[in-house]
């Protein structure tokens, strides 16, 4: 059976599915289904949390359009305060995202669904689930280290209205991010303990989430630049 074109013992062989211990191996034969199911639920938690954005992108632009009162010129503008962001380290960050995003997914191709009771994980396995872990991690402090850069600049969340969005833009996708994070970190210290299907779901719903999270990051990072 192929997880990525899933089918049944019954289809495959035409009959019912095989008995194991006197039982039919019904968890095998509703796999797909089960996978379907928890992928469609990802997907509709995933939409509502780029809905939430897409809410904090429009308040932006709304707010951009508003003129503010400039004391210094004794008349209103609609330019923003200048946002100097740490460009480089961004694009540092970014990429530590995309390369666990990638490292993940080479995860998730090679952990089958069933293992026939071989519940060790792999060396190349855990390698590269442990480069995911640090890259994740990696892409969070460097996002703290920008943080901590534009507050020691002087911009800090009280500063203006650009400068509030940035900080609040990027801690709402740090956090979404660290849920994905503390998941495989959960299911890579008690990786022996799940059952071959339950670890293939689990590791399946991480990667596509991260993989998720990164393009989330890429739309906001050019949005931030450009809008």
């Amino acid at each position: 059976m192929s997880v990525l074109s899933p089918t049944s013992f019954a289809d495959s062989a035409g009959g019912t599915p095989p008995r194991v211990g006197g039982a039919i191996a019904c968890d095998e034969a509703n796999f797909p289904v089960l996978l379907r199911r928890y992928r469609l639920g990802l997907a509709l938690f995933v939409l509502a949390v780029a809905m939430l954005f897409v809410g904090f992108g429009s308040a932006y632009v709304v707010r951009r359009g508003i003129p503010t009162y400039d004391a210094t010129a004794g008349a209103y503008s609609a330019s923003w305060e200048p946002l100097q962001l740490p460009l480089g380290l961004l694009l540092l960050n970014t990429c530590f995202l995309i390369l666990a995003s990638g490292a993940i997914e080479v995860v998730r191709r090679r952990t089958p669904a069933w293992e026939n009771g071989k519940d060790e994980i792999g060396c190349g396995v855990a390698y590269w689930l442990t480069a995911s872990l640090v890259l994740g991690a990696g892409f969070l402090v460097g996002q703290a280290i920008a943080w901590r850069s534009l507050t020691a600049n002087g911009q800090r969340l009280t500063t203006g209205a650009r400068t509030a969005f940035f900080y609040v833009l990027t801690g709402a996708h740090a956090v979404h991010a660290l849920v994905g994070i503390l998941v495989l970190a959960v299911l890579a210290v008690f990786y022996g303990r799940f059952s071959p299907m339950r670890r293939y779901l689990a590791l399946d719903l991480s990667a596509w989430y991260l993989h998720a999270m990164t393009l989330l990051w890429i739309c906001l990072l050019g949005f931030l630049l450009y809008v």
